[in-house]
């Protein structure tokens, strides 16, 4: 029998992570492929189609409807941490626990959410809030708005599925069945076009072809891959929310400066501006996000990865692998940064038509956003996995405030470059020198916690190494 050394057994946990972070990102290639696959495909038949104003519409709608899935009160995010944990502890039991009540706790967050949608709906003005002048195009709005709704809230549970494959370092399944959800909804899309469908239409089966990835992915993980995790009611454990509440919240307020950052600027400019006027400023943003591509396949992979590492006490493994996605980000936003500016005006014309063109300025503006979201995911990912999140929410809550009186302010005087700007200058002022100092005391946390107190601590928690064995 051959007796594994002392440093055998984080050497063959590191190949573990390794192996499972390129699973990860090779079928994150054909998930979040299909994501660009299906806006490559749809944006230019959408807007073609709809035109300018109801495109715009489609695009406000879409990303306001998307905020739902931040009101889950951090409990998803808070899951794939917790899973890890159990995973790292090799406790099935735990888990289910935590999934179960997990998926009740959000089932409970969508009903108050969906009852308090239904008491307000009547209150609503789609006309003044999208600044819609035809009453006919008000109430296709507002159809497209509760289809929308309901099939987001319906998705929130459903979505812990993939949450909890994150935790078991396992984003290669939950990215197939991503994928195979994406292409559903592009295929649903052409259809509807081809059939002269409403906006409504539209809206309700992009979203129910997204609803029903993600609920086959929910029954393929509790019912064959991992029945340990099937949510049976009498397995919710009170005392088990005070845990997710506590860590969730602070996700959770990050979560919702990020609902201000990234889905509040097309309601900005369609009701100060004009919905035709998000048209470009949406289609930009949609071209630019290829900037992040390398962060769309990493981040998910990256997360659980660090989390479990960071579990067992391997922060030599962490230095490297957040050093290695460093230098794969600069790289990457250098080549496509300079793309972007130089032929973005081009490709969109091409790509969308003209009413979809942006102006240059705008281009270069959103090279600068991409970069700067690169390279704050990169440190948020590492700050969420080793639950470094307090100063990141406080932070987070402040940028969002600026950012969106900044986008106010300047809204009316600079047009669609205010509202980005707001976004960049509050991002600069208040996040990313947060991030920089919390990454660094991460990374370096015994030399840290020995300069505020003076005596030597030790790192990042540590599991007895005995066997090497993992799940």
């Amino acid at each position: 029998m051959i007796r594994q050394t002392a440093n055998s057994v984080p050497e063959e946990r590191a190949a573990s992570r390794r192996r499972r972070i390129t699973s990860a990102v090779g079928t994150a290639l054909v998930g979040k492929g299909s994501i660009f696959l299906v806006n490559a495909i749809s944006v230019p038949i959408m807007v073609r189609y709809l035109g300018a104003v109801e495109y715009g519409l489609w695009a406000t709608i879409s990303t306001t409807i998307a905020m739902l899935v931040y009101l889950d009160i951090g409990i998803a995010s808070t899951l794939t941490n917790l899973i890890s944990e159990s995973y790292a502890h090799d406790d099935r039991e735990a888990a289910g626990r935590y999934f179960s009540t997990a998926f009740w706790m959000t089932s409970g967050v969508a009903l108050a959410l969906g009852l308090a949608g239904w008491l307000l709906w009547p209150h609503i003005d789609f006309a003044y809030l999208l600044d819609i002048r035809d009453p006919a195009l008000v109430a296709e709005a507002s159809h497209a708005v509760m289809a929308a709704g309901v099939l987001f809230l319906c998705g929130l549970p459903a979505g812990l599925a993939a949450r909890a494959l994150a935790g078991y370092q396992e984003l290669h399944l939950a990215n197939l069945f991503s994928a195979g959800g994406n292409m559903l909804a592009l295929g649903a899309i052409v259809l509807a076009v081809m059939l002269h469908g409403s906006l409504a239409l539209l809206v309700g089966v992009y979203a129910g072809a997204i609803l029903l990835g993600s609920v086959a992915c929910l029954l393929w993980v509790c019912v064959a891959a991992k029945p340990w995790l099937r949510p049976w009611p009498r397995r919710v454990e009170l005392r088990l929310t005070g845990r997710i509440f506590s860590s969730g919240g602070q996700f959770f307020v990050i979560q919702i400066a990020g609902l201000v950052v990234f889905n509040s600027d097309n309601l900005v400019i369609a009701h100060f501006l004009s919905p035709g006027q998000v048209t470009p400023y949406n289609v930009t943003w949609k071209l630019a996000n290829y900037m992040t591509a390398g962060q769309l396949l990493l981040a998910p992979a990256m997360w659980p990865a660090y989390s479990e590492a960071w579990a067992r006490g391997d922060l030599q493994w962490i230095r490297k692998a957040y050093g290695r996605l460093r230098r794969f980000t600069a790289v990457t936003l250098a080549a496509s940064a300079a793309v972007l500016g130089l032929f973005g005006q081009w490709l969109i014309r091409i790509w969308a038509g003209s009413a979809a063109a942006p102006p240059e300025s705008l281009a270069w503006l959103m090279c600068a956003w991409m970069a700067l979201l690169a390279v704050t995911t990169n440190q948020a990912c590492l700050m969420a996995a080793t639950g470094r999140v307090k100063r990141q929410a406080i932070s987070s809550a402040v940028a969002a405030a600026a950012n969106l009186a900044l986008t106010l302010c300047w809204v009316r005087s600079l047009g669609l470059i205010g509202v980005l700007l707001g976004t960049v200058v509050s991002y600069v002022v208040f996040i990313v020198g947060v991030q920089m100092w919390e990454v660094h005391r991460i990374l370096h946390p015994v030399k840290n916690e020995e300069r505020e107190t003076g005596r030597a601590l030790p790192g990042p928690p540590a599991f007895p190494q005995t066997d090497g064995s993992t799940q």
